[in-house]
């Protein structure tokens, strides 16, 4: 982001998304990474959807993911309701204790069926002696956008208990917010299912032809 400092790698907690993007002709690859504070919305609910929102325009559009594209994406989120990563994180964030929350994405070019290749990994830290770390890894745009609507259902039921045991309108924002939120995702994943299928479908024909 122009005219945005760099953060600061010992000020607790951060959230960072890292993107390593192949270029279109496979010859190369580009790693961009943005870092925002780990609360309120740094974690895989809030965060995740970010990333599925770009896969989505990149099926839409039918375009190459870029680094560049990748971080004008989040650049333009940083300011919204649910703000994302934007500021420039030139750190290794598997060593910075920091990092509480590390989403890792690989993105490859699309597909025939217009989305992307894409490698997820999560990483949540636990900072203490004690803490804990969670790695899981998704392979496949579809895993990717499942995982996703998993992470924002969970946080949606989580704060639909919330509201109802504290009503003040905060709460009831989010919760609404973390609702629309599903709401679209399952759209998103419906589409991609459906894309899914008709690829493996194409395939079978193909085998069949031989």
């Amino acid at each position: 982001m122009k005219g945005t400092s760099v953060l600061n790698p010992h000020k607790p907690f951060l959230c960072v998304v890292q993107a390593t993007i192949v270029s279109a002709d496979r010859t190369g690859a580009t790693i961009t990474s943005h870092a925002m504070p780990a609360a309120p919305f740094g974690s895989p609910a809030w965060q995740l959807p970010t990333v599925a929102a770009y896969l989505n325009r990149l099926h839409r559009t039918g375009d190459h993911p870029r680094p560049e594209d990748f971080t004008a994406h989040l650049e333009a989120r940083a300011r919204t309701a649910v703000p994302s990563p934007a500021r420039p994180y030139p750190h290794a964030p598997l060593h910075d204790s920091s990092v509480t929350c590390l989403i890792d994405v690989a993105l490859t070019p699309a597909t025939s069926m217009g989305w992307p290749g894409v490698s997820l990994v999560l990483h949540q830290m636990e900072p203490g002696r004690c803490g804990f770390t969670r790695t899981e890894t998704f392979r496949g745009c579809h895993a990717a956008l499942v995982h996703t609507e998993n992470e924002i259902t969970a946080e949606h039921q989580r704060l639909a208990s919330r509201a109802r045991e504290c009503r003040t309108g905060g709460v009831r924002e989010l919760r609404d917010l973390a609702g629309a939120t599903v709401t679209w995702m399952r759209q998103l994943t419906q589409a991609s299912r459906a894309d899914l299928v008709m690829a493996r479908a194409a395939a079978v024909r193909t085998e069949i032809r031989r």
